[in-house]
């Protein structure tokens, strides 16, 4: 059976999931969940996973909910070597990264999202964004450092779902990369090594959010 992915291209890990399978060359079909249709409470989705969120991957009728665990799962049984690689202690490095994201890279990020272009009165914006710089910060200085890429190098995938987090903010015309040049030439260069994936994930942004994103 041919994989499957549920996803909306809105959501930042659906995004990075299928970049990371079109440059693995993982065969899969998409099966679109619209989240601002609330296509995810609908009872069909719930079926397939009580947590109604998205991506899911299904494997024949093995499922899976949680991204980071997909890059895992897939790692078992497809050429990922490119963007995942078997060295233990690279892959560690890519796997440091990808578990602190969680909690930084795109809560932070989303969070300036929500409340700049949603209008969603999570907090004030001007500590949501105080908050995103010290992540950013911490990116640069932590992970980034010297290297062209976060886990050295080469591209990886660490380096995939950290562009697709920091571009959710960008919707509303923000400029995140002010005064962090090396974040931004790093994204210039991990973002022209994913093409056409990039722009073909992250068609769905409108207009203006496509002009902000040729402004970085």
């Amino acid at each position: 059976m041919v994989l499957k992915l549920y996803l909306d291209y809105m959501s930042q890990p659906c995004r990075a999931l299928d970049m990371f399978m079109k440059m693995s060359k993982i065969p899969f079909v998409v099966h679109p969940v619209a989240l601002r249709k609330g296509e995810h409470r609908q009872d069909w989705f719930q079926k397939i996973t009580p947590l109604r969120k998205v991506p899911v991957l299904q494997d024949d009728n093995f499922y899976l909910t949680e991204s980071i665990a997909m890059v895992r799962y897939l790692a078992g049984s497809y050429p990922t070597e490119a963007l995942y690689p078997k060295n233990l202690k690279l892959r560690a490095k890519i796997d440091e990264y990808l578990e602190w994201q969680h909690v930084n890279t795109r809560i932070l990020s989303s969070k300036v999202f929500l409340i700049e272009s949603l209008k969603m009165p999570l907090e004030p914006l001007e500590t949501a964004v105080e908050n995103m710089e010290k992540m950013l910060h911490q990116l640069e200085t932590m992970f980034l450092k010297n290297k062209d890429f976060i886990a050295g190098d080469q591209l990886t995938v660490a380096d995939i779902f950290a562009i697709c987090e920091l571009m959710q903010p960008t919707m509303s015309g923000r400029d995140i990369f002010e005064g962090h040049p090396k974040l931004r030439e790093w994204f210039q260069r991990a973002k022209a090594a994913t093409q056409p994936h990039f722009n073909e994930a992250h068609a769905i942004f409108n207009a203006s959010a496509v002009r902000a994103q040729n402004k970085l």
